[in-house]
Order: structure tokens, then sequence, then C-alpha cells
């Protein structure tokens, strides 16, 4: 059985999990949910149809359709979405579609708690890929996007019919008398994929009928270099996280590599930590060289947090960190600063305002964009780092500056991070 050799092929379990398979109502996709649930018998795994309606087509409710009816007929819990009308753009409809139905699915994901999601991707669609990507890019990595395991958004992305070519699933449908639907706009020549499929593609398979094995070899042996690529940068360093929000990396660690072995080092590191695949210019990430530091931001960039009150003892968030004030020291706790603080101030926490001044142990103050600076933190990230006030006093800069400022009648406290 196909399915069964896939999970065993790739060591994934499927005793009581949550299988997720993303049903169209095409043949691919209904094929898939059959097979799937053939091998529910064995396996007692729970499986779910997700199903999101993206009502851009006339008979889009004809999918609705056929899935219901065979998933009723099979006792198969089927999740459903819509794409509103309302929110579907006139530009860039497809890019569009693919991510809400991806945001859909993740949803699902989460809700259901789902081990694996699967999608009904063939080998005609792996060859159809490779030369999608080759036109566009170029791009190797690009060009082998399409993985038998990988991971989406946090979860665990299946593609177990990638050997199997489309004719052959569309025979398994219609001998077991299974409902799909066609979709009538793949036939027109309208988009790149579309032309690659009816013109190309029927080109190179007259002159070689077992071009999917030669597309699948191209993806393994991308595999293979990249895992030997992964282990070479492995070695040179890993940047590490910074603020909650980015990374960074000493300048030094890359000092052997030339500039394009750079750029791939970074695309391995976006591949491995967000999973996306990036061209030379990085996509939605900025790479910012600031004194000794490489900083690796993703775009848009996170909201800035407010100033806020804090109270002693209890966790306040900012950014995606938990930090908390106690007066109490914790020998197990993640210790970012001891604070003096006069008897009776408010504590508060958020960003360092611009142009905000700094007391030195001397009595003078010096603007906090020099302590910025000093410490090789660049302008966009500084906002970022946590400060802490003495009513409008700041007392304390993450990474930046600790006041030494004599303080009478203070208090002694204690910031934790990571809570």
């Amino acid at each position: 059985m196909l399915i069964d050799d896939f999970f065993k092929a790739n060591s994934l379990p499927l005793e009581g999990k949550t299988l997720v398979v993303a049903t169209s109502g095409g043949p691919d996709s209904m094929a898939l949910l059959d097979m799937v649930n053939e091998a529910k018998a064995q396996y007692h795994f729970k499986l779910i149809a997700a199903h999101f309606n993206h009502q851009l087509r006339v008979d889009s409710n004809c999918e609705d359709t056929a899935i219901s009816s065979y998933c009723q007929t099979k006792q198969i819990e089927v999740v459903t979405g819509k794409w509103s009308k309302q929110l579907q753009p006139q530009k860039g409809i497809e890019a569009a579609a693919r991510q809400v139905r991806y945001q859909f699915l993740t949803e699902v994901m989460k809700n259901m708690a789902g081990d694996y999601l699967l999608t009904a991707h063939h080998s005609d669609d792996l060859l159809e890929n490779i030369l999608l990507k080759f036109i566009r890019s170029g791009n190797p990595s690009e060009m082998n996007s399409l993985q038998p395991v990988s991971k989406m958004n946090g979860q665990i992305l299946l593609r177990p019919l990638l050997t199997v070519e489309k004719a052959e699933l569309l025979t398994y449908v219609e001998k077991r008398q299974i409902p799909f639907v066609i979709d009538q706009t793949n036939n027109e020549d309208d988009a790149l994929r579309n032309r690659i499929r009816h013109k190309i593609v029927p080109l190179l398979k007259a002159e070689n009928p077992e071009i999917k094995r030669s597309a699948w070899r191209f993806s393994e042996q991308i595999n293979l270099m990249t895992s030997l690529i992964s282990g070479d940068f492995e070695q040179i360093g890993q940047p590490s996280e910074y603020l909650g929000f980015f990374y960074r990396l000493k300048k030094e660690n890359l000092t052997s590599l030339t500039e394009k072995q750079k750029i791939l080092y970074w695309q391995n590191f976006i591949w491995k930590t967000w999973h996306v695949r990036v061209n030379d210019n990085l996509g939605n990430f900025e790479l910012l060289p600031y004194q000794d530091y490489f900083y690796l931001i993703e775009k848009p960039l996170p909201d800035i947090e407010q100033k806020q009150q804090i109270e002693l003892g209890q966790k306040f968030k900012f950014g995606s960190r938990e930090f908390i004030i106690t007066d109490k020291l914790n020998a197990n706790g993640n210790l970012i600063a001891k604070l003096s603080i006069p008897k009776g101030a408010r504590i508060y926490a958020g960003p360092t305002e611009s142009g905000a001044k700094l007391s030195l142990k001397n009595g003078q103050h010096v603007k906090s964009k020099k302590k910025f600076a000093q410490s090789g933190i660049p302008n966009v990230l500084r906002p970022y780092c946590l400060a802490i006030l003495a009513d409008s006093e700041v007392v304390f800069i993450e990474d930046t500056y600790s006041s030494q400022k004599k303080v009478e009648n203070k208090r002694h406290f204690y910031l934790y991070g990571n809570i």
C-alpha cells in the first residue's frame, strides 16, 4: 500500500495520530483521501478532510457536494471554510488564494490537534514546479520546494504522492467510482504553470516517458547537497535569537566565506528557521550589518510596545517575551538586571523614548543613542530593547545601560526574563 510504504520509509508513526488531508474535490486529493482512509483500519488514526472553497468559480459548490457525499459514505469528518468575495483582491488572486488556503489549513491543524497535514502533490506537480522555478529564478532551492516531508507554519506537511503520475490518480478514482470535480480553469493557458503543463511537459514526456524519475532524482540530489551544505554552515555557527523577534551573528563567523557564499548561508538559515525559500535579495528579510554583527530582520517589523506600569511580582509582556520584577532573588530564574529604585517610585516598562537622557556615575548625562551605538545595536532595533523606568527616569535598557546613579532611600529589585 502506497500510504503505508510512505510512512514507513520516512519513519513516521501512524498509530493514534490525527491526519488532516487537504481536499479540493479534484481527482488528486480525492484519490489521496481514499488511500489514507484505506489505511485507517490498520493503524487506527483519526482522519479529517479539510476543504477550502475559494468561491472563484461558478461550479465551486460542486466540489463541496462531491467531498460531502464521499465523506458521508465513508464516515470521514469534514472541516470546511470559505473565502469571502469581499476579501478577494483584484490583483495577485492566485498567490492570495494560496496564502488564505494555507492559513485555513494551519488553523484546522491547530484546532483539531492534527499531527500531519497531507497534500496531493504528484510527480507532474514536481516536474512542473522544477520547470516553473527554473524559468522564474533558476534557484535550485526554489526548484526543489516540493518535499515529501517538510514543515509549514510549524505543522508537519506530507506529500506522499510525489512519485505518482496524475494519470494514475485519475485512473484510481475512476475505477473506484469516487466522486470528483475537474477544475476547468486548468485547461486555460493564461497562467505560466498551465502553459508548462500543456505545452512543455508533453514534449518532455515524449522525449523521455520516464521523466518523472529524472525529476525525482533531481529532487533527491538537491536534498543531499543541501544537507551537506547545512552541515558545513552549522560548523561555522548559527545566528542567535535577539530581542524575541530578530537574529544576529558576529561578522567574524563568516569571514571565510565569499559574498555569494554568505548569501547562501542566510538563505539556508531562513529556510531552516521559517521554511521560506528566498532569492539573492532575501525576499521579505533584511540583512543589516552594524558594527560587529549581522542582524537578520523579517519584514514587516512587529508593532512597538507602549510604555506600561508594572506591578511588583506580576508577569508582564514586552514583544514576544515575558518578564517579572520582584524584590526576591530566584536562584533558578534568568536574572537580567539588578535595579536600584527610589522607594515609592512607580515602575514602568517599554521602549526607550527618542532623545532620552541617561544618568552617569559622575552626575553627567548621555543621550541614549550614544549608548545604543556603543552596544552595537542599530537604530531600527532600539525600540525593541526593554527599558525600565522609575517614574520618568530610565534606570535600565536591555543590553545597553544600567544606571550607576547614587540613589538615596532606595530599594533593590530584580528583573527576570523568559518566565
